[in-house]
């Protein structure tokens, strides 16, 4: 609520909004702004003035599906600097020195802040409102990211650790680039949404770049051309590493808000349905599952693996409920609302008792053993999760039906936050606790 005691003080000055809006716009909070201009309307629709801002948001909403042109002359030079970076990050003079027969590569923990890099120049020059704050992200992500690197070329446990939260710390930097830092929750959840549509164009393009690059050798070898492991490295890396900025220049739009891009039309509208069909077949698992932990009660209490394999369905199930709530309600019958949310309610509520089991047998297996930062690690995450899942039920249940999807966003919202706070803890604390 940066602006809306100012709003509220400047109602009757057009010329005042005007100017305050201006400077949302050079502090990159244009979100925030949009969000307490709405928030003094509701309070006051009687005021000619703030209805005005009211309608002209909602204007510049509905046009959202009127993209501005894709800024090609920049995506496809940063798309190949990306790809002959991660290219070049892949030699064999760039791995860990574990063991003479295991020598992982640094693009296992530099892939992610890399695209994100270059996804934040992009991002900056696209949207010209100003270069302060993407400049500040973009160097306290290369520091973090080179202090994560320092850490791991001396304990590969620690490497594990960053390898899995620098792409959250990553994902994080692009947010606030594109949304400010005082976000409002639609805005944050509307990031969300597409940060998974992004995920899955990504995988799709590069699937096909994968494939290109393997027509190509077979090709080369018809002819009984050997090609060198670099060249083979350049076609496949290289040609994968093309994609991402290609996905986030084809899927989003930086100049407007999370909140304005399009989700109805085209792989917006797939990315949204496949997860809502995805809740029938994960609630009827999700069940099953659970009349067969009675039987094979202790076996999470033993196997190291077990627990792996729940953290990835925690993590999966969540990405699944975020893909599976609607930006709005504008296109959804009521019953299908209705549906939508028990399906959303019942598969939260089972994850929760399956999580709280986890979560016991970890900490079952520290105490029998010790704390160790892998088991720190876990215990937060399943925390976190617990707690955020909890926070989801809590507010269905008070909000009820007239309120759902909003109760979904301000969960959301806080989840982005607590990921945030967690993967942060975690790369740059941990290892100097254990």
């Amino acid at each position: 609520m940066k602006y809306l005691s100012q709003i509220r003080a400047g109602q009757g000055a057009p010329q005042t909004l005007e100017a305050l809006y201006g400077a949302s716009l050079k502090g990159n909070d244009a979100a925030e702004f949009r969000d307490d201009m709405e928030a003094a309307y509701a309070a006051a629709p009687e005021s000619v003035l703030l209805a005005a801002w009211h309608y002209r948001f909602a204007h510049a909403a509905a046009d959202a599906g009127e993209r501005r042109p894709i800024n090609w002359a920049l995506a496809i030079p940063l798309s190949l600097l990306t790809g002959l970076v991660l290219w070049w990050l892949s030699g064999n003079q760039f791995v860990f020195q574990d063991t003479p027969h295991s020598n992982a590569p640094y693009l296992f923990v530099l892939i992610t802040p890399v695209i994100a890099l270059i996804a934040l120049a992009f991002f900056a020059v696209t949207r010209k409102q100003g270069y302060s704050l993407p400049t500040a992200l973009g160097v306290g992500l290369a520091v973090v990211t080179a202090y994560a690197m320092w850490l791991s070329v001396k304990d590969i446990n620690y490497r594990q650790i960053a390898s899995a939260h620098l792409p959250l710390l990553s994902w994080a930097a692009a947010g606030v680039c594109l949304m400010g830092v005082r976000a409002g929750a639609k805005n944050r959840f509307a990031f969300l949404a597409k940060s998974v549509e992004v995920t899955v164009v990504t995988g799709v393009y590069a699937m096909a770049a994968v494939a290109f690059a393997g027509i190509t050798m077979q090709m080369f070898q018809t002819l009984g051309i050997t090609v060198s492991e670099s060249v083979n490295r350049l076609l496949f890396l290289g040609g994968a590493g093309l994609m991402p900025m290609i996905a986030v220049a084809s899927v989003y739009d930086p100049a407007s808000p999370p909140e304005a891009q399009d989700f109805r039309r085209g792989l917006s509208k797939m990315v949204t349905t496949l997860p809502r069909l995805m809740l029938v077949l994960t609630l009827v698992v999700l069940v099953v599952y659970i009349a067969f932990i009675p039987a094979n009660f202790m076996q999470p209490f033993r196997d190291r693996n077990v627990l792996i394999t729940y953290n990835m369905m925690l993590f999966a199930v969540f990405g699944l409920l975020v893909g599976a709530t609607p930006v709005s309600a504008d296109d959804l019958s009521e019953s299908y609302q209705t549906w939508l949310r028990r399906g959303i309610v019942a598969v939260a509520a089972l994850v929760v008792l399956v999580s709280v089991y986890a979560l016991a047998a970890i900490v079952y297996r520290t105490v029998q053993d010790r704390l160790t930062i892998n088991r720190l690690t876990i215990i937060g995450w399943n925390a976190i999760n617990i707690g955020l899942l909890g926070l989801l039920l809590y507010r269905q249940g008070k909000g009820g039906k007239a309120r759902w999807i909003e109760s979904l966003h301000s969960t959301f919202s806080v989840a982005s936050v607590a990921y945030f706070g967690w993967a942060a803890f975690v790369t740059l604390a941990t290892a100097w606790l254990f």
